[in-house]
């Protein structure tokens, strides 16, 4: 069972007083999916892992802490459309605010993040189109991210594992095979080479469904003799 607590914060971009229920610190028990999400409780607790003030509408881990320039991106005709975009569920919406805010102030890798993460609260609504358009975005900045020199991760492959799942579920096939064939050339860590063969298989499916990094190390080869 999760328990909730109460976070009294000032929003630092209107200065209205906020306040939040969120849960408290909670762990994962399972396998992660192969996009990095996490398995329960810590999974169902995505509701609080971005706020939005109640006042002005500004979205961040933290309400309380804005980085320079944020008060500006919140003013945004982009930012104001999206906060309350129908085609998004309102969880999504938060996510992909604070992923524009991100963006605009030159953190694409962030920024990637976050849209994945409202990629996941569209899966939990049942909603596929907008988690399509929020993973092609999250793609989109993952490969501007590396433009710059910026990496989601510090192991070798696992940005490439990740985009390939953004890819797949995105429906983008023929772009997750290339990025399937070119990190397999690369002699990758054997954990990135068995979710690379899983995404090989599920490709040639036509696959589009979660799956978990469990089901990756059943691909594992055997360590020549």
């Amino acid at each position: 069972m999760i328990h909730l607590r109460h976070l009294n914060t000032t929003c630092a971009v209107c200065g209205e007083a906020c306040r939040f229920t969120i849960p408290e610190a909670a762990g994962s028990v399972g396998s992660r999916d192969l996009d990095t999400r996490p398995a329960e409780p810590l999974r169902s607790t995505i509701y609080a892992w971005v706020k939005r003030c109640p006042s002005c509408g500004y979205c961040a881990p933290d309400p309380g802490k804005a980085p320079k320039g944020a008060a500006d991106v919140v003013k945004l005709p982009r930012y104001r459309w999206q906060l309350d975009a129908r085609k998004f569920p309102s969880i999504a919406n938060t996510f992909l605010c604070w992923s524009i805010i991100q963006e605009d102030l030159g953190a694409p890798a962030q920024a990637a993040w976050a849209s994945l993460h409202a990629a996941w609260v569209c899966d939990d609504e049942g909603e596929d189109v907008p988690a399509r358009i929020c993973r092609k975005r999250a793609a989109d900045l993952l490969r501007r991210a590396w433009e710059k020199g910026e990496r989601l991760a510090a192991l070798e492959g696992a940005d490439e594992a990740v985009l390939v799942d953004l890819l797949r579920r995105a429906g983008r096939f023929r772009e997750a095979r290339a990025v399937v064939a070119e990190t397999l050339e690369k002699n990758p860590q054997p954990i990135i080479a068995d979710i690379m063969r899983l995404q090989a298989r599920l490709i040639a499916a036509s696959d589009r469904a979660a799956h978990t990094v469990a089901e990756a190390r059943r691909f594992r080869q055997p360590a020549p003799l």
